[in-house]
């Protein structure tokens, strides 16, 4: 019996436009994998084909990739011409509200950032982007992360002590095990201590617990970011003796 799904596969490999159209015709499905696999190689013709046969550009690729756009992220020609063609920055995968946007934000060119406000990102509404700019790990990731804050600090500056998928509580319940921290706490982990420094100076609180009770200092205790721990622990050092006990500023989840 023959495999229409790979061999959709095997003719998108080899750009051979001609046989992606005759195998479509003959019953192939047009699967997000088909779509990807299109996106990952640049076939700008089997793109629009899919296009033009009623394929939704914005469809999940699966639970943790809200659509095809995030594989041009590394290409802004690609990019815009996702854009151009109805892509939504701001759609939001099954799992979370994590949107291309965000995950430009957490790992894409900083112009990818840039294009995607462009064309319609949100700055504030969606996305949790303070969040994933405090987990980048390039060499750009505090230029980002201010980039992002100043973006829009009003709405930053309430979301700063906020748990990730803290305002979604069912999000919150599925992800808790895998460990969900502040944006201190994943400028702590990734060893940004510029990142953490600004953090603080906006009003970022280091004693905030995580679901399992660790604070940012821990998380950089245990990731083995020393020179984050001890600017932490140096921090806590010299508080007043009579403020509140920083271990204790735990968050309940409402839902």
């Amino acid at each position: 019996m023959r495999n229409l799904t790979k061999e959709l596969c095997i003719a998108i490999s080899d750009d051979n436009t001609d046989s992606v159209t005759r195998l479509l015709d003959e019953g192939a499905p047009m699967i997000p994998e088909h779509f990807t696999l299109a996106t990952q190689e640049k076939r700008y013709a089997i793109l629009n084909l899919f296009l033009d046969r009623g394929y939704d550009i914005n469809i999940d690729v699966n639970r943790a990739i809200p659509s095809a756009i995030v594989y041009a992220l590394d290409d802004m020609t690609l990019l815009k011409w996702f854009l151009k063609h109805g892509a939504n920055p701001n759609k939001r995968c099954y799992i979370r509200d994590c949107t291309p946007l965000s995950l430009a934000v957490l790992e894409g060119p900083f112009e990818a950032i840039k294009i995607l406000f462009e064309h319609g990102g949100s700055s504030s509404a969606q996305g949790q982007l303070l969040h994933y700019a405090a987990m980048r790990q390039t060499r750009d990731s505090f230029a980002v992360l201010e980039y992002i804050y100043n973006k829009d600090p009003e709405a930053n500056a309430s979301n700063i002590n906020k748990l990730l998928d803290q305002d979604t509580p069912a999000d919150f319940q599925m992800n808790f095990r895998a460990g969900l921290g502040t944006p201190l706490h994943y400028a702590a982990q990734v060893g940004s201590l510029d990142s953490v420094k600004f953090l603080m100076e906006k009003g970022g609180d280091p004693w905030i617990l995580d679901p399992y009770g660790r604070t940012a200092c821990g998380w950089a205790i245990y990731c083995e970011q020393e020179h984050v721990a001890q600017f932490l622990q140096s921090s806590r050092n010299s508080m007043p003796s009579d403020t509140e006990n920083p271990e204790s500023k735990s968050i309940s989840i409402v839902a």
